[in-house]
């Protein structure tokens, strides 16, 4: 075991990248040294951004053509599935690559894990030098409902998940916050980057459908969530709504058990979980601007029976999609492998 790790970051430097440097900072992770790469023939020339701040330092973005992969312990790909797809298998040659794009989604051989829900599974990252993390809105809803489902067990798992611009970067952000400028002095909008108008308006679609009408990110947290659980026999029925809010994701979750389960037993579960914070009674939830942007754990509010079924639950799940969804749950896993197997 090292005292310090070299670390590479791959991602959206303003949105991702630069949540996960904080979290990185007030974890203490042990980090030697940082390279942030980027592919420069897809730099925007207008970019102004060529430098992260680290540790209230900046340091320097580098061109991931060419990059010595040796020098690195650690690379976090927090990208897309065309970035992981070119330069995964090259990295995980020299080091270990953690993956939040859902490339491996179907693949056995990459372990998918989460701390605190199947942490047990990355003893079997070294097959592949690679280890996978589940999309911010599967994380999010398996933290809240893992320890259910070993204590109980669940049948079927409805939810809705309301997802921020922020799904899209930096681009999602800059275009909510346009498109509203425009609107609000009386000017139209175009709708290039989303389906539809982000700015005042809600829309039920995140990426591209299939013939099925079923998106890629929906598909992701059916077989994430299964796996993660490891109940492949679960039924996960999601829909994912794009909401004109810039950071975090807000699910409303409906849960049936195999048999009526006591309210208080369950929120004494919840409360006791690791990173959940749950709100003090059934009336209560949390705050989005102040209680969940930027914060790190999962919140858990408005849980409740169901009014018709007697096996069902009801609750309102919330987590900055950056700070846990992806950068928590991705140092998590680089903490597991450091204390553990690296």
């Amino acid at each position: 075991m090292k005292s310090e790790y070299n670390i590479a970051v791959i991602g959206d430097l303003s949105g991702c990248i630069e949540a996960t440097l904080e979290v990185l900072v007030s974890r203490d992770f042990p980090v030697a040294k940082l390279f942030p790469l980027q592919d420069e023939s897809q730099i925007d020339e207008e970019e102004e951004t060529r430098s992260v701040m680290f540790s209230g330092k900046p340091v320097d973005v580098i061109d991931i053509n060419g990059f010595e992969w040796e020098k690195v312990d650690i690379a976090f790909f927090l990208t897309d599935i065309e970035t992981t797809k070119a330069w995964a298998d090259i990295a995980s040659e020299h080091c270990v690559v953690i993956d939040n794009s859902g490339t491996f989604l179907e693949d056995e051989n990459v372990p998918l894990v989460q701390v605190d829900v199947n942490e047990e599974h990355l003893a079997n990252f070294s097959q592949t030098n690679k280890v996978a993390i589940p999309s911010s809105e599967t994380a999010q809803l398996a933290l809240a409902i893992s320890q259910l489902h070993q204590e109980v067990g669940l049948v079927r798992i409805n939810v809705s998940s309301y997802q921020s611009v922020s799904i899209a970067g930096k681009a999602g952000v800059t275009t909510l916050a346009g498109e509203t400028a425009r609107l609000l002095n009386a000017k139209e909008v175009k709708t290039e980057l989303f389906p539809q108008q982000t700015a005042f308006n809600i829309f039920p679609q995140v990426g591209e459908f299939n013939d099925d009408g079923i998106s890629f990110s929906e598909q992701r947290l059916v077989t994430e969530t299964r796996r993660l659980l490891n109940d492949p026999s679960i039924i996960v029925s999601p829909t994912q709504v794009v909401v004109p809010l810039f950071y975090g994701c807000a699910q409303s979750v409906h849960l049936q058990t195999h048999y009526p389960v006591d309210m208080d037993e369950v929120a004494q579960s919840l409360h006791h979980s690791e990173g959940i914070t749950l709100s003090k009674t059934v009336c209560d939830y949390p705050n989005m601007i102040s209680d969940v942007v930027t914060n790190t754990n999962v919140h858990v509010g408005r849980l409740r029976k169901d009014l018709c079924d007697a096996s069902g639950i009801n609750m309102w799940v919330c987590a900055d999609n950056y700070h846990f969804g992806v950068a928590t749950t991705a140092i998590k896993v680089a903490e597991k492998l450091i204390a553990s197997y690296i």
